[in-house]
């Protein structure tokens, strides 16, 4: 087969989306090992054998806790997950113990509403333990919502840390997407060592270079479960795969799109 792209291209890539150059000469190192005719098809396979994915499935067991930091879009997560439960005929039994902030609990509510659920709320672990337990169902799907946790604040932590052990819940980190590399690494090891797994990595659409996404899933960090491109409920989560991750890299803006300037049309 002819190849239609080369090492330039690679840089160009790497160059764009700020990839520390030694993690950007793994990646090239891994994709001259891929025969493969095309960019994305050549990084697909270099991400699958340096990246850790996990997608996030209907079958789990355990509480499903949205954790991360402010901001990070965990309600709308957690929004999204339910629509694709219910979608699936699967039942839901939706908790936040987002009970401080203003509108924490309003935001949620909303869109459950608009899916004729109803949302729980637990202020203490204890309280959330007794809400678990009153599943509608064996089989129920438990999503809970969470406040934004600094990660650099012990404090915090440690406040979270208990509501996940309190109902042995799995941690799903959520975590905007176009972070510093270092940021998004340093949170990923700090949410690993809470219990996160995995994580969904959202506002896909508010950035534009995504190199803090490669450092998160690197393994010893996160696996990568799932994306989202868009504050819309209907526009669900998208299941993270190499080939996914490969197509929205690899497409670079436009010179039209960098060059426009406010005003413009």
């Amino acid at each position: 087969f002819t190849r239609s792209y080369d090492e330039a291209d690679i840089k160009a890539v790497f160059s764009h989306h700020g990839v520390p150059y030694a993690t950007a000469d793994r990646f090239m190192e891994a994709m001259r090992a891929v025969e493969a005719p095309s960019l994305p098809e050549a990084l697909a396979g270099a991400l699958e054998t340096t990246l850790s994915f996990a997608p996030l499935t209907d079958t789990t067991s355990r509480p499903i806790m949205l954790v991360g930091p402010p901001g990070a879009g965990k309600t709308i997560c957690a929004a999204k997950l339910t629509a694709d439960a219910l979608l699936h005929e699967k039942s839901v039994q939706l908790i936040t113990t987002d009970t401080v902030k203003a509108g924490g609990i309003a935001q949620l509510d909303h869109f459950a509403q608009l899916m004729r659920q109803t949302v729980k709320t637990a202020d203490t672990p204890d309280e959330l333990a007794a809400v678990v337990q009153r599943a509608p169902t064996a089989n129920a799907l438990t999503l809970i919502d969470t406040p934004g946790t600094n990660p650099f604040d012990i404090q915090e932590l440690e406040s979270l840390l208990h509501f996940i052990r309190r109902v042995d819940a799995e941690p799903v980190l959520v975590m905007p997407a176009g972070l510093d590399t270092e940021d998004a690494q340093e949170m990923a090891y700090i949410f690993s060592r809470m219990g996160c797994r995995r994580f969904i990595v959202t506002r896909l659409d508010a950035a534009r270079r995504y190199a803090g996404i490669l450092a998160a899933a690197r393994p010893g960090y996160l696996a990568l479960a799932a994306l989202s491109r868009s504050p819309y409920v209907a526009e669900g989560l998208e299941t993270a795969a190499p080939d996914v991750i490969a197509r929205l890299i690899s497409a670079l803006p436009k010179a039209r799109d960098k060059d426009l300037k406010f005003g413009e049309r």
